[in-house]
């Protein structure tokens, strides 16, 4: 069974020049959850500070930047994903999943090189990731979800009668993953949601 990192990043930003400034995820190894993490850092100076992105994310700049070091937050969660994933074996890496999930591989890796880290491939396979949206997307062309106002996390999670608080990534992935199992399921090829087994262990 594959080894899947459920993951959400908050940014200071859309662009290349933002920054990571919180990163939270859940791993899930064979329908099981083995891992929850919920790291935050400062962001790296000369990035873009974006006043949209701190608007919707309800955080003040000054707030941010009595985070940790990016560095020390990175060296981190490098030790978590170490628990789980052998890096120097090329079939042993992480799925990675979330909504639009592409955008956040991007900024994982952006981050991981500005650490000084350059091999965020030792850990995630880059060539299968779980993305909810575009899975949600196909769905609708297939006719198996309906068309709704939008396709963002909050407008599926909450036809799917998944509440949660939007734009912190703890609970934007929580309600990933919980929406990403009711579509798999709807599809056959995973266990109910309401089955997954919830092993937690928080940092």
């Amino acid at each position: 069974m594959p080894k899947i990192l459920w993951f959400d990043t908050e940014t200071t930003g859309l662009s290349d020049k933002s920054t990571i400034i919180q990163i939270a995820g859940i791993i899930e190894i064979d329908g099981e959850v083995k891992k929850t993490f919920n790291l935050r850092c400062r962001p790296f100076p000369g990035s873009e500070m974006s006043d949209k992105a701190f608007e919707i994310t309800g955080l003040s700049k000054e707030e941010v930047m009595q985070y940790p070091d990016p560095k020390q937050a990175c060296q981190e969660l490098k030790n978590i994903f170490a628990r789980y994933i052998n890096k120097f074996d090329k079939t042993d890496k992480f799925i990675a999943a979330g909504h639009n999930v592409r955008f956040d591989v991007d900024q994982l890796t952006r981050w991981f090189q500005k650490c000084g880290d350059k091999y965020l491939g030792s850990w995630i396979n880059y060539r299968k990731q779980l993305d909810t949206l575009g899975l949600f997307l196909a769905m609708q062309i297939t006719g198996a979800m309906p068309e709704l106002e939008n396709a963002k996390l909050e407008t599926i999670a909450k036809f799917m009668g998944i509440e949660f608080d939007a734009h912190d990534a703890m609970a934007d992935i929580e309600a990933t993953m919980g929406v990403g199992h009711i579509m798999l399921n709807m599809l056959g090829t995973c266990v109910p949601h309401r089955c997954l087994k919830t092993k937690k262990t928080e940092d």
